[in-house]
């Protein structure tokens, strides 16, 4: 810090005081006080403005020098809030208050981010490991030369499932980027849907039953087509004999709540509120070898940023409904 910079900042304080006393001074002349003590207040006075000024600047000189000199230390000049900076003013001491308070902001972030990333590769590693099985299968089945067109197909299916829930937990982190709240037919989304996965409920002779899907919703469409097609894969995952889902909506004056519902194995009362969770399994999954535990924890996460609501009920060995409700709100023309 050099007096110049320090001159250059506090000049108006500065000038502000000697113009003080000058005009004292001139007070006191008209006032007719005596020249000597008109002298010796002059030389008080500016003494001691030049006294305050220059130990002011040599104080806040000391403590920036070390400041400076201690950052200069520090490979990871944000950990400057750590060490033993003593602050020698008010002005100084609030200064290390901020620096503090904004070191923390920037910790958790790199903290979340960190975390984010770690995440992310857990889940890249595991995808990983997961795509590899329907991949052997298929190098199996063409190296046994079997040509059952439909066991190739499940297994080509199985690897499109995991590309697209690979994709849509890219995007739920971006979800700004691909993010189109409208009005669209709940009957389209889901007839779409449904011929997706056609050659699945003829193969795995699943019944199907929609009545009463003929509303709109304000909802995105690309992402609730993921989010079906994902609650489909878990009813054709853990079915059981003569399989059957049925879809059908319940239309209310703020709200429509969609239902899907399966006769599957159902899911362990005690599972039910960790469904949701990163990679939770529960008793089934550790069932199934291809599960993985992702597929309703990224759909819970889209449904909330759709501003949507989801919910499971289910009983063992009988069934699982899953209800996700759809609200007409003025949010949504916002969004829009």
């Amino acid at each position: 810090m050099s007096f110049k910079d320090f001159f250059s900042y506090y000049f108006f304080l500065i000038l502000s005081y000697f113009l003080n006393v000058i005009l004292f001074f001139i007070f006191f002349i008209m006032l007719h006080v005596p020249i000597p003590f008109l002298i010796l207040y002059l030389f008080l006075f500016s003494l001691f403005g030049f006294f305050w000024m220059f130990f002011y600047f040599f104080k806040k000189k000391k403590f920036y020098d070390n400041f400076f000199q201690i950052l200069q230390s520090l490979d990871q000049k944000y950990l400057i809030h750590e060490m033993d900076v003593i602050p020698n003013s008010l002005e100084t001491k609030k200064l290390l208050e901020i620096l503090y308070l904004i070191d923390k902001s920037m910790n958790e972030h790199i903290a979340n981010a960190k975390q984010t990333n770690q995440g992310f590769r857990d889940y890249i590693e595991m995808w990983i490991h997961e795509i590899k099985i329907p991949i052997a299968n298929i190098v199996l089945l063409l190296h046994n030369k079997e040509s059952n067109e439909q066991k190739l197909l499940g297994q080509l299916r199985k690897i499109e499932e995991y590309i697209e829930q690979v994709l849509y937990y890219v995007r739920s982190e971006m979800v700004e980027k691909d993010y189109v709240i409208q009005k669209h037919s709940l009957k389209s989304i889901i007839s779409s849907v449904v011929r997706k996965n056609k050659d699945v409920f003829i193969y795995e002779d699943v019944s199907l039953d929609i009545s009463g899907v003929s509303c709109e919703v304000l909802t995105d469409a690309k992402w609730l087509s993921f989010i079906l097609n994902q609650i489909l894969s878990n009813c054709f995952k853990y079915k059981q004999k003569n399989p059957k889902v049925i879809i059908w909506t319940e239309q209310f004056e703020n709200k429509v709540e969609l239902h899907i519902k399966d006769n599957g194995r159902g899911i362990l009362e005690s599972d039910l509120p960790r469904v949701f969770e990163k990679c939770f399994t529960g008793k089934n999954g550790r069932e199934v070898s291809f599960s993985t535990g992702m597929g309703l924890y990224i759909c819970k996460k889209l449904i909330d940023l759709l501003g949507h609501q989801i919910k499971i009920i289910s009983k063992p060995n009988e069934f699982t409904e899953v209800i996700i409700l759809f609200y007409q709100t003025d949010f949504y023309n916002v969004v829009s």
